[in-house]
């Protein structure tokens, strides 16, 4: 049994403890549904019109609790899909979840009043960076984490596919990126070398070092991800992703959505990607967008200042966090321990590894030699159980006492 169905069993039963006959809750649209019974299959419960008792198989509530875990966010619409009495389970997950009323609320679509969604405060971090290490992957898994983010760039390289051998053994899910910011960084770094080639003497042994690192870095370049191809790798692939990024053009707008239009059009409903580069007009343009994207990311933060990085989230969130859920690419900084952050990815945590540094919400702090009980290991440990950790925020922090974790830890099987 995975991890989101058994906490999706565990919400259930703590719900029918405590509802009572009459226990109310208001739907999505704000009408009062009350509770009349409960079996071992069913609940039971009236509108305040309705004269008979409408029941809900209790399956069906479990599904649509473990829909909202697993995925952080439910539409009304969605609901429906699960059962046709949508705004029963709305106003039921509501009220399951209301001993935690600050870690849910309804968002509205900008400019769209009927698209209601329930949405779970916290933050999903998932961890970046590891697609070619197997053991990192089962340190992910043993210390809490169960979503990674993988590129394309690197996956397509994998003949044997061993990469969906170990995702598939370990229980993890992947978020599939295009592989795109790669791409951009190898065009940058060979536009440097091109001019750096140009100042020195041809025939030396530095010019000819250069050369060599150029035609190299050339033929990586010819090898472009294009969008066919990524279409069809995702397709192939989808019963182990969790989501899937677009293919992004960056600096490139029109190509960026001629790709998200191609997947969608395959059946693919991909995460767009809007760049502070950009016009704030187009990042409107997909939250207003008819296919209703349950998540937009924001990328090329790195590029930014610390400063100005949380100048760009903080105004996102003030101006759309009420309309639209967002994922931060490359953020691990201490924007993402308010609880305000939907989704996030790095390769933050394997600074552990490297650095002897870890991740909190005061910022990365390096564990110096004073510090014997923090080695590397523990370090990268740390920073996967804290990150992991965000999606069960809570609204009051305590004081975080810095503790080197245990390096083995049980954990249960992922959705």
């Amino acid at each position: 049994m995975n991890y989101f169905t058994i906490k999706a069993i565990e919400k259930e039963k703590l719900f029918i403890r405590k509802a009572k006959h009459g226990t109310r809750f208001s739907t999505g649209k704000g009408k009062i549904n009350f509770i009349d019974n409960i079996t071992s299959k069913y609940v039971y419960f009236k509108t305040e019109k309705s004269k008979e008792a409408i029941r809900v198989p209790r399956a069906k509530i479990r599904q649509a609790i473990e829909y909202l875990l697993y995925r952080r966010m439910v539409t009304r619409e969605k609901l429906g899909e699960i059962y046709k009495y949508n705004s029963f389970l709305m106003g039921l997950l509501r009220h399951i979840f209301i001993q935690m009323s600050d870690l849910a609320w309804i968002k509205r679509s900008l400019g769209k009043s009927k698209i209601l969604r329930l949405v779970l405060k916290g933050t999903r971090f998932i961890f970046a960076g590891m697609c070619k290490s197997p053991l990192d992957l089962a340190k992910v898994k043993a210390h809490g984490g169960r979503f990674v983010l993988f590129s394309y760039w690197n996956l397509r390289s994998d003949k044997h596919e061993t990469w969906r051998y170990h995702i598939k053994r370990l229980g993890l899910k992947v978020l599939l990126d295009s592989g795109e910011y790669s791409m951009y960084r190898l065009y940058k770094r060979m536009e440097v070398m091109r001019a750096k080639l140009l100042q020195l003497k041809e025939g030396t042994s530095n010019w000819l070092k250069q050369t060599d690192d150029l035609i190299e870095i050339e033929k990586k370049m010819q090898k472009p991800v294009r969008i066919e191809d990524y279409a069809k790798f995702i397709l192939r692939h989808k019963s182990v992703l969790y989501d899937v990024f677009n293919l992004d053009r960056t600096g490139d707008f029109e190509e960026s959505m001629f790709n998200l239009n191609y997947l969608y059009r395959r059946g693919i409903k991909a995460i767009p990607i809007w760049h502070p580069q950009s016009p704030v007009e187009a990042l409107e343009a997909l939250i207003k967008d008819d296919r209703n994207f349950d998540v937009i990311a924001i990328g090329g933060l790195l590029s930014l200042k610390h400063e100005d990085r949380c100048k760009v989230v903080s105004s996102i969130n003030k101006n759309y966090g009420e309309h639209q859920c967002f994922h931060l690419l490359g953020c691990s900084s201490p924007l993402i321990f308010n609880g305000d952050t939907f989704q996030c990815d790095s390769t933050g945590p394997l600074m552990g590894r490297r650095y002897k540094t870890i991740i909190t919400e005061k910022g990365h702090i390096k564990m110096d030699k004073n510090n014997q009980n923090w080695t590397e290991e523990k370090c990268f440990a740390y920073n996967i159980k804290r990150l992991s950790s965000l999606e069960d925020f809570h609204s009051s922090e305590q004081l975080e006492f810095l503790i080197p974790p245990s390096l083995s830890t049980e954990t249960l099987t992922l959705f």
